[in-house]
C-alpha cells in the first residue's frame, strides 16, 4: 500500500512541475470590463487602452478541403477518392499581433493573441510591475 501512495504522489508532483509557466485564460477583467477571446482588438483598446507592448508579424498557414466539382472554375487540386469532389490546398497569411497588459505587481500581466484582427488566445503572465 505503502508503494502505491509514494508512486501516486511522485506522479502528481511531476505533472505539478511539468505544468508549463503560463495559464490560459478564457478572459480577464480590465477596468469594470469583462475581455474575452473572439473580441476585435478596437474593442480591447477601447476598453484597456494601449497595451505595454505590441508585437506583430505574419504567419503563413497551409489549408485545405474537399470541394464539390461543378461549373465553377477551382484552384490547382490533386484528385483523390470520390469523382465528384476534390481536394484543394493553399497557403495563407495570417496577421498575428501579441500585446501584453501589465496591471501592476497585484495582478497578472496578460498576452493577448490577436490573428487577423480578432482575439485568439489569453495567457495569464507572471505578476506585473
Amino acid at each position: 500500500m505503502k508503494n502505491y501512495l509514494y508512486a501516486f504522489v511522485c506522479t502528481l508532483s511531476m505533472g505539478f512541475f511539468c505544468m508549463p509557466n503560463t495559464a490560459q485564460a478564457l478572459g480577464f477583467r480590465c477596468n469594470s470590463y469583462v475581455i474575452d477571446v473572439g473580441m476585435h482588438k478596437a474593442e480591447v483598446m477601447n476598453k484597456c487602452g494601449n497595451p505595454a507592448t505590441r508585437d506583430q508579424r505574419v504567419e503563413r498557414r497551409r489549408i485545405g478541403g474537399r470541394q464539390s466539382i461543378g461549373n465553377q472554375a477551382l484552384p490547382p487540386v490533386t484528385m483523390q477518392g470520390n469523382r465528384n469532389s476534390v481536394e484543394s490546398e493553399r497557403e495563407i497569411e495570417i496577421q498575428i499581433e501579441e500585446w501584453v497588459y501589465n496591471f501592476g505587481s497585484q495582478r497578472f500581466m496578460q498576452l493577448l493573441t490577436f490573428e487577423d484582427g480578432r482575439l485568439k488566445q489569453i495567457q495569464d503572465l507572471g505578476y506585473g510591475q
